[in-house]
């Protein structure tokens, strides 16, 4: 007779921030633990983050690619999928902003939210062109940091992941479905207002952030604080 298996059903729903898709999903388990541990040990961010990824596509139940997550997406959904996995409260160190001392602040995983600003799908880049926007993949912010978009290379590369697809003379045009280097031809042929346009959409994707107050153990001032990114609470 084998084994039973544990824990393999999906107990809770949540959903995906980017889409508005509800998904269910179970805690990680010992096995998906190991990973998360192992990828931590190596200090490598992107390795951490591939783990991360995979968890989620482990514990959720749902139609939805991995691949096509957002950072926003995967920082919620993991912070969701944590706090069934090892407890609804995080502690986390944060230093008073007078005298710099660091104190432990519980913060409830439960409450947090991600704000997704109603944005417009398309925008028009001339009178018979336009082009339907995104939030690219968290693998694109795997080599490329969003918090440089003064650099071009980095404006250039994740402006073009924004990019779903172009519609020209009532046809849609897939960007999957045409090469690199014809994507590239594209971009480049657009002016700096038109570029600036995906720009401005880019620096917008939402992020994991919340609102902490606490009073410092050490000099007594009242601290009120805003933290964001899924390293902020863990």
């Amino acid at each position: 007779m084998a084994l039973p298996k544990l824990n393999e059903s999906p107990k809770f729903t949540m959903k995906v921030p980017s889409t508005g898709k509800r998904v269910k999903y179970r805690p990680y388990l010992v096995k998906e633990e190991k990973v998360l541990m192992m990828a931590a040990e190596t200090q490598d961010a992107k390795a951490t983050m591939l783990a991360i990824a995979d968890t989620i596509d482990a514990c959720c139940d749902g139609q939805f690619n991995k691949n096509d997550l957002t950072t926003f997406d995967v920082e919620y959904m993991f912070t969701k999928i944590r706090a069934k996995s090892s407890g609804e409260t995080a502690k986390v160190m944060i230093p008073c902003e007078s005298c710099s001392t660091n104190n432990e602040v519980h913060i409830d995983l439960e409450k947090l939210e991600i704000k997704v600003p109603k944005v417009a799908d398309t925008a028009e880049l001339s009178e018979d062109i336009s082009i339907e926007l995104r939030y690219p993949p968290f693998t694109a912010l795997l080599e490329h940091d969003l918090d440089d978009l003064t650099n071009t290379q980095t404006a250039f590369t994740l402006a073009g992941e924004c990019i779903k697809a172009v519609i020209a003379d009532d046809e849609r045009i897939d960007v999957q479905e045409v090469s690199r280097a014809e994507m590239t031809e594209f971009m480049e042929s657009m002016t700096s207002e038109q570029f600036q346009i995906i720009v401005q959409h880019l620096s917008k994707m939402p992020k994991l952030e919340h609102d902490v107050k606490f009073k410092c153990v050490s000099c007594g001032e009242a601290n009120s604080q805003h933290i964001e990114g899924m390293q902020s609470f863990f």
